[in-house]
Order: structure tokens, then sequence, then C-alpha cells
């Protein structure tokens, strides 16, 4: 279909008493089978086939997401539908095994299913088939816990990589070694270092990052360079370059809005909130939990979550609606023009490319990204996390599982993939393998993992999060004091975690409840 001829077979009995998404479904098998859509071709978007057709998107997308998720298309946002080159759907002939595989979104059916193609090559008298169930990302953990809790979990999932001390302390998740010790070393070997404590639990590999997503800065490099500015790197220069761009007649000369940045700062982004500004709190020394110790209420943290609120009650850099933000706000903002910097992750590359409308090449022009700036005695920060791979204990096929997610992280499929998507891979031989020239993206934000840190290893983690994000969301709206609200984000999270407070008098879990019917 991606030849202009190929599709001019394409026909649909609107008559019928077949629902249009299965006729569309089986005239895609068909296709594929018959040769006529052949590995790696490109199917029209969803509009150009409603035009061809003549009928409505919603059955056209239900029999294209069936197909995904049966692994006889893939898709990559932005470049469209292709044509997989592992086709799992089809029969088979021999002895099969099929591998079931939970994932956020279509995307990542792609290393998997060339993982696959490689076994079925190696083992034509035992073929792998594969079927993925896609769960929409915000449904991903109800959708891999209500599995578990119905002995019916997938003999791999992506999950969250702040979700596995939890999925491990419940025992959802085999270690990796159990399964088979030589494949958990060879890839324990080719970890980046900050990515190994996320993903090791008591000595053991339990779960395998799939992606590094790193925390950034992003800033109109162009409008930068037309200023004659330099790219922040600490915080006294990054509100120099606010307040220049907040400058009424420099936003009218970039017909910007009425704020020069733009972040998460409530609890309508979630986790995104957290991840975009707690390496504000490590930019300036500060942590929340070390040494089994919560060490949040100290000096350096309530001076950064002092400098955030002031940059949306003080300064007015940010608009006071950060708190409503969605995850994606920042980013689309940035794109449309609207703001001269933004906080977000790496993985936004895409996002920002799609929304602008600029191709590979504007956007480097036009886009840089920088972690975030030093604080006073502090150093440069950022955070690194992603998706993980998991293999439960209930997993069928767990040496099967191993041996494709073993396979998958290989440069050959990972650099790929990892082109593809602007994603920056997880592995030593995946970073090694970036060409500067090829991937100019992905070599400048490999240089961030000397700056990277990860989230704590814990399983209370999801609350802990919550806590941070609801500390910043107050301090922002002027609920209380930034002072106030690192102290009581420090007893909450003592009595949800039962760590200590370094340095506090010991508090009951009574006082941590009380704190809590305060707003945290």
């Amino acid at each position: 279909m991606a030849n202009g001829g190929r599709s001019q077979s394409m026909k649909l009995d609107k008559n019928s008493p077949i629902p249009i998404t299965h006729q569309l479904e089986q005239l895609l098998r068909e296709q594929i089978a018959n040769g006529e859509l052949s590995v790696g071709d490109r199917l029209p978007t969803e509009m150009e086939l409603c035009a061809k057709l003549g009928v409505s998107r919603t059955p056209i997308r239900n029999a294209l997401g069936q197909l995904v998720a049966k692994g006889m298309l893939v898709r990559f946002p932005g470049r469209g539908t292709f044509v997989a080159s592992s086709n799992s759907g089809s029969r088979t002939a021999g002895k099969f095994e099929e591998i079931t595989i939970t994932i956020p979104e279509d995307q990542w059916c792609w290393p998997i299913q060339q993982a696959a193609s490689a076994w079925n090559n190696e083992h034509p008298d035992q073929k792998i088939r594969l079927k993925f169930q896609v769960a929409a990302p915000v449904q991903l953990r109800s959708r891999l816990t209500l599995a578990v809790a119905q002995g019916a979990a997938a003999d791999l999932s992506l999950l969250d990589s702040v979700w596995v001390a939890e999925f491990a302390e419940r025992g959802y998740l085999e270690p990796m070694a159990n399964i088979s010790a030589a494949i958990t070393n060879q890839l324990a070997t080719d970890l980046v270092a900050p990515m190994v404590p996320h993903h090791t639990i008591n000595g053991e590999l339990i779960a395998y990052p799939a992606e590094a997503d790193f925390a950034v800065l992003w800033y109109r490099k162009d409008w930068f360079a037309a200023e004659g500015l330099s790219p922040p790197t600490s915080w006294d220069q990054w509100l120099e370059c606010l307040h220049h761009f907040q400058n009424p007649a420099i936003r009218d000369r970039f017909h910007t809005g009425n704020h020069s940045l733009a972040f998460t700062g409530g609890l309508q982004a979630g986790e995104t909130t957290t991840f975009q500004l707690l390496p504000i709190l490590w930019s300036a020394g500060a942590d929340v939990i070390t040494d089994y110790e919560v060490v949040l209420n100290s000096p350096e943290a309530r001076n950064a979550v002092r400098f955030v609120a002031e940059l949306v009650r003080r300064y007015r850099f940010a608009s006071r609606d950060v708190v409503n933000v969605s995850w994606n706000g920042p980013a689309l903002s940035l794109a449309a023009g609207s703001v001269a910097m933004a906080l977000g992750g790496s993985y936004e590359a895409e996002l920002i490319r799609a929304a602008s409308g600029w191709d590979s090449d504007e956007f480097l022009q036009r886009v840089g990204f920088l972690p975030v700036p030093a604080g006073p005695g502090g150093e440069p920060a950022t955070l690194l996390g992603g998706l993980s791979y998991g293999i439960y204990r209930q997993s069928r096929r767990q040496e099967l599982a191993l041996g494709l997610l073993a396979r998958s992280m290989r440069p050959d499929i990972l650099g790929v993939w990892c082109a593809k998507t602007s994603t920056n891979p997880p592995t030593i031989s995946g970073s090694k393998a970036l060409d500067p020239a090829a991937e100019p993206y992905l070599h400048e934000t490999s240089q961030l993992f000397q700056h990277a840190r990860t989230r704590w290893p814990i399983a209370e983690y999801q609350r802990v999060s919550a806590t941070i994000t609801r500390m910043f969301e107050s301090a922002i709206l002027g609920e209380i004091e930034p002072d106030d609200a690192v102290a009581r984000a420090a007893v909450v999270i003592s009595g949800i975690t039962g760590l200590p407070e370094r340095g506090a008098p010991r508090r009951s879990w009574a006082s941590a409840a009380v704190a809590s019917r305060l707003g945290f």
C-alpha cells in the first residue's frame, strides 16, 4: 500500500452484516499473506484510508490497532504504520510457542518483533508467535496488577521503572538470575551504571530498562543565539535569561505569550511533576531519602522549593496554571513558540517535532537542552528514568521471555529502535554504537549521563512522589510558605516509609496523619 497501485484492491462492503473493522482487518491480513503488502511497506494514514474507503476513522483505527496488537503491523509516531518483519499473526509451520507481552503503546512492538524474527530464523523447528496486549499508559499499572491478581500475568511486560521496587516486594517479578544466570550476567554487565541501583533489589537484577529518559531544560536555541545569550549553567543565569525573554519588547519580537517558562507544578500532571522538579532539589544539593533516612527538611531543600515558588509568585516567569498543566503541556508550549524555556524530558523530542512541524535538522537548529542549572553550592542535575521490562513469577515461558529481552537489547536492534524514537539506549554497547554524525540528538543527550541520578528504589515510591508533588503545588499556590511545605512533606514521607527524619525528634505516626489531613 506504500506503492500507489497496491491499495486499489481494497474494497469494503458497507451493506454486509460483517463489521467494517473486521472486513478491513481481514483485507489487510490477506494482502500481507499474498505479498501485496511486503515487510517494511508503509500503510496510508488513517485519514487517507478514510478518504479512499469512504468510512469513518473509528473502524480504521480499531482494525489497525488489532493488527498491531497481533504483531502484524508496527507504528512509529510521526512516521506511520508499517508491515512488521515478524508476522506473528500468520500461521507458521511446525511447533511454535506463544509469548504474551503487555505494552503501553504500539511502538513498543517493534524491538520484540525483531528479536522474535531473529529467534525464528535460528530455531525453525520451534518458532515463536507473539501476542501483544496494549494497555494505555494511564491504565498500565492497574492492568498489570489486575493480571497478577487473576493469575494471568503476561510472559513479559513493560512497566515504569519507579514500580520495580514495589512489584518486587509484592513478589510479582522473578529475579532474572533465577531464570538464566548467564543471560542475566550478560545483561547486567552491559547496563549503564546510573541505572543499576533502580533495577537491583537485594543484590538481584529484578527488571531491565527498555530506555534511558532524561529530565531536561528545553530552550529555544535560535532565540538565544539571536539575542546573544548563552545557555544558563546556574540559577542566577537562568533567572537572567527568563527575565530577558519576559521583557515586553522581546515578547513582541518573538510573538511569545505572557510568560517565558513552562513546567508542570501540580498533581494534575502526576509523576511528570516529580520528574521535572526533583532535579531542582538535587541541583541545590538537597535530597529526599539518603542512607535509609528522610533528609528532605534541609536548608538546601527549602531554598529549592522557594526558588520554584518564586518563579511563579515573585518573578511571574511561569503561569500560576502550572499546577493544572497536563504532562505534555510544557513541551507543546515550547513547540508553539509560547515560551522560551520549558522543563521536560528527552523523550519529548518527537512530540516537539510533530507539534511544530520541524524536521530533524530544523529541530536541532531551533531547540537545545541542558540539565537543570546548578543552584547555590550545587551542581547541574538531571533525572534518569523510563520504562523497564519485567518477567513475572507467573510467566509460563520465562526463559523465552528473557531470551527475547536479551536479543532486543543487542545494538543492531536497539540502535535502530533508539534512532526511530529519539530514545537513548540504557546499555553501554548501545551508547558506544551511537554515531554522532548520524544521530546527533542521541549523542548529545547521552552526555547527560554524567549529571544523572535515579529516584529511590522503594516500594512506597508512588505515595512519596505524590507527597513531593503536593509540596511543590502548595508552595506555588501560596497555600503555605515553602519552608512549611518542606517540613510537612518530610513528616509525611517519614510516616509513609517508616524511615526516620535525620536530625529531627522522633515523631509518631499520628503526627504524620495530621500533616496528611493538612493537604499532604
